[in-house]
């Protein structure tokens, strides 16, 4: 619905076509005569005569009115207007009355401001409920219709006349169709999101972390229709401690090249993990496409790095060569092996490789032609364009304003969002590799358990962590692990205020298995079996690692030693749109902020005290605990007044945390409240709550 202001008097009634009005002053039977101008011949040469215009005037398939006075009394209507409302018998009658049903529709309103102000209205496809014939059954309408204001031979206005349109079944129509065309394109969304879903769950979702290289992932699906096709890739970890870098395409797009892409890249992963030579997958992944029609033409690029000498053995079976970058700017294409696309290979030959060697701190990029092709361009000036801009952003020459940290990142992320910002016709994946300088040394530290021990340990525990910048999921569970650990040697290992050692050893083996110990030299106490919600910490921890395994102190002065193993992981980048990558999760030092409500008691009534609101951020564990107990039962005043307690910026939650969450919750119930946690899925502390069973709203 749409009203335009007609301002001015450019749209009023000419003035020789004011009436003669009759005014109802809402008692029956009587009516005062009112006349704008005067009868006569004068009239009749301007307008015609009242006969000749009194019947066209009732024949107009307009629906055409006339109101007089502030009561807007109906002093002229056409039998287009008797029709669509259903009565004869409005003359004389002030609207309100003429028409009841329009009240609270604001078509009273509109008549008494184009009275008021002297100014038109326009209004396009009113929606209206009327009801012809007085009947008491509704329905709906739409009008297009335009007020004027009649004014005397003064200039004073008298009244309003009306005409409108009928566009009930044009906007039925209309509304039917773009129903019809909302739906279709619905359903062709949700079709694109069950391929596109579907893709997205048989390409892997991260990459492995590896101590002597660091991978990085990006994958655009087509933008002409984004409807996902056969583009994939891989990074798989190899028993010898080598990587094995992957990118592919199957021919064509949707459902079915998404599930041949699925059980080609099946193939290959399982026979490089039971130790095939590169030669040896590539082959068996050649005749597995051999025998299906759907994976006739595939094209692959494999390439298997040793990070420990740099290593490259590489085959190219129809897919453009690897580049090779360093971050000194520089860029070499590997040569082409030359090799056709699976399933197209002349009987009795075999994959041919070749072999390079990837100098520490270059980075191989293996990437689709989705990447390279463009419209009116040659392959090799799209690989030629490919080169420079990976070669500046592995020198961090390109956008290097909050540029990833590392090469493979950099490389990914900027020749994917540089070199389709003109457009791609087709799928768009880029996987890169950077040998590191030198690999992740282990971890070896130790401290007292004393509070300010613990402190310099977790520092310490943290520094290399972020080096390893593993997931948010990954890394939290790593922590909550360690950290019981921790926790249990400083309950358990040493008499209450006599400190002992604790030591933490962590290393990240070749093939991405993060395996931490953590000892202690004390000898085991069992827990106080009157301590409530104790025990948890290291069976939390169990639950969230790949294993953990406990030895208990022996006899002989042997400590307790925990053994934790959890393979890292880091995301790799899937999706329709390129972007910034998401910031890293900061890591805030513990806090809590105490927020006290208040209620409204209503007039002439104090305020009473209202749900007390905590914010904690940082690490929850063995050092910070104590002083989120005091918090809570300060602001809770011992649990009387109502409490949420908002865990969205809690970096780590162990089970002391939730212990203490525990007796605040049976404090709060004792007094008739609740306690509310706020944590919202995918945070930290979600994990945990919702593993120890705590409620928690988002």
């Amino acid at each position: 619905m749409r009203v335009d202001d007609r301002g001015g008097t450019e749209t009023d009634l000419p003035r020789s076509a004011d009436v003669s009005m009759t005014v109802h002053d809402g008692t029956p039977g009587r009516a005062e005569n009112r006349s704008g101008v005067d009868d006569g011949d004068g009239l009749d040469r301007l307008v015609g005569e009242a006969r000749v215009v009194r019947g066209a005037f009732d024949q107009l398939p307009l629906i055409v009115a006339v109101y007089a006075g502030p009561e807007h009394t109906v002093v002229a209507s056409n039998a287009a207007m008797r029709a669509f409302f259903g009565r004869d018998e409005i003359i004389g009658l002030p609207i309100r009355l003429a028409l009841p049903e329009l009240a609270g529709q604001h078509v009273f309103e509109l008549l008494d401001e184009v009275y008021a102000t002297g100014r038109s209205r326009v209004a396009c496809e009113w929606r209206l409920q009327v009801d012809p014939g007085s009947t008491g059954e509704l329905q709906e309408v739409y009008l297009d219709f335009h007020l004027a204001p009649t004014r005397t031979g003064e200039g004073h206005v008298s009244g309003v006349a009306t005409y409108a349109y009928d566009v009930t079944e044009q906007v039925r129509a209309r509304l039917v169709a773009q129903a019809r065309a909302a739906d279709a394109e619905r359903r062709a969304q949700d079709a694109r999101d069950v391929v596109t879903t579907l893709q997205e769950a048989l390409l892997p979702s991260d990459l492995p972390v590896l101590p002597g290289v660091r991978t990085a992932a990006r994958y655009l699906v087509a933008a002409r229709d984004q409807v996902a096709g056969g583009d994939w890739f891989d990074a798989v970890p190899l028993p010898g401690g080598g990587v094995a870098l992957l990118v592919g395409d199957v021919v064509g797009h949707g459902v079915a090249a998404s599930a041949a892409m699925g059980q080609l890249r099946a193939v290959l992963d399982d026979a490089l993990v039971t130790g095939c030579r590169p030669d040896e997958a590539l082959a068996r992944a050649d005749a597995f496409a051999a025998r299906n029609p759907r994976l006739n033409a595939t094209t692959v690029a494999l390439v298997v790095l040793d990070p420990s000498t740099g290593e490259l053995s590489y085959a190219c079976c129809g897919q453009p060569p690897p580049l090779v970058v360093g971050e000194d700017g520089s860029a070499r294409y590997l040569g082409d092996t030359g090799g056709p696309p699976l399933g197209t290979r002349a009987p009795g030959t075999g994959p041919v490789l070749r072999t390079d060697t990837l100098a520490p701190g270059e980075t191989v990029l293996l990437y689709s032609d989705g990447l390279i092709e463009r419209p009116h361009r040659s392959l090799a000036d799209g690989m030629a364009e490919l080169a420079k801009v990976a070669a500046d952003a592995a020198a961090n020459r390109a956008l290097p304003l909050g540029a990833p940290a590392t090469p493979a990142e950099r490389v990914c992320r900027l020749t994917v969002e540089l070199l389709t910002r003109t457009g791609y016709d087709d799928d768009v994946t880029a996987l890169a590799a950077h040998r590191l300088p030198e690999p992740l040394p282990a971890l070896h530290a130790a401290e007292p358990t004393s509070r300010d021990g613990v402190r310099r340990l977790r520092r310490t525990a943290d520094a290399w962590l972020d080096r390893l910048d593993p997931a948010g999921e990954d890394r939290d569970a790593v922590e909550l692990a360690v950290w019981e650990a921790v926790a249990n040697a400083v309950d358990h290992a040493y008499p209450p205020g006599h400190p002992g050692p604790v030591r933490i050893d962590a290393v990240l083996l070749p093939d991405g298995v993060l395996e931490c110990r953590v000892t202690d030299q004390g000898r085991w106490r069992e827990p106080d079996p009157g301590a409530t919600h104790r025990g948890r910490g290291l069976l939390m921890a169990q639950r969230l690692t790949d294993s953990l395994h406990v030895q208990r102190s022996t006899d002989d002065g042997t400590g307790t030693v925990v053994t934790l193993r959890h393979r890292l992981h880091r995301p790799a980048m899937l999706g329709s749109e390129v972007g910034r990558d998401d910031a890293a999760r900061p890591r805030p030092p513990f806090a809590v902020n105490v927020e006290h409500g208040q209620e409204d008691g209503g007039p002439g009534r104090p305020g009473t005290p209202g749900t007390v609101r905590l914010r904690v951020s940082g690490p929850v564990d063995v050092t910070t605990v104590e002083t989120l107990a005091r918090q809570l039962s300060a602001a809770s005043r011992g649990g009387v007044l109502p409490m949420t307690v908002d865990l969205t910026s809690v970096t780590l939650l162990a089970s002391a945390g939730v212990q203490v969450l525990h007796r605040m919750r049976e404090q709060l119930a004792a007094h008739g409240h609740a306690l509310v946690l706020v944590a919202p899925p995918g945070g930290t502390a979600r994990a945990v709550l919702d593993l120890v069973r705590l409620p928690a709203v988002d």
